[in-house]
């Protein structure tokens, strides 16, 4: 008799409304965990915000070059992937000496000793929005 009670009671508990209702909640509940995850990724992002690497008219005649590049491509494309490779090594040799250049004047501005960790604070800050950012490029 005590069996048949645990059986029923098994049997009222699986109500199928009840199933439903904890499916709706388990998406509801992972809906809002992906809004809550999609805002911190939001204010990461508002609060890196990236400095551009390059001055506003290099950007601009980079992608000139790569239109012009790119336009060529059906008449020559050889000469445009050869041109094409030539401009990307281009652009990350002026990434490369940008970066070379910022970090001398902070080890300038570190030897004369007038840093403070408000700047060091900064410098890391763009170092690591840097370094996530070249992580995230796909190959």
């Amino acid at each position: 008799m005590q069996e048949e009670k645990v059986k029923q009671m098994n049997i009222d508990a699986a109500d199928p409304t009840e199933v439903v209702e904890t499916s709706e909640e388990q998406m509801r509940n992972e809906q809002i965990a992906e809004e809550r995850s999609d805002q911190n990724k939001n204010s990461l992002r508002e609060e890196e915000n990236f400095a551009p690497l390059f001055e506003k008219n290099e950007a601009e005649q980079f992608r000139s070059q790569w239109l012009e590049i790119q336009s060529r491509f059906v008449d020559n494309p050889s000469v445009s992937v050869k041109d094409a490779d030539e401009l990307v090594a281009k652009v990350i040799t002026n990434i490369t000496r940008t970066f070379a250049n910022k970090r001398t004047s902070m080890e300038a501005q570190w030897k004369s000793g007038d840093v403070s960790t408000e700047d060091l604070r900064v410098a890391l800050k763009h170092y690591r929005s840097f370094f996530d950012r070249l992580l995230t490029l796909e190959s």
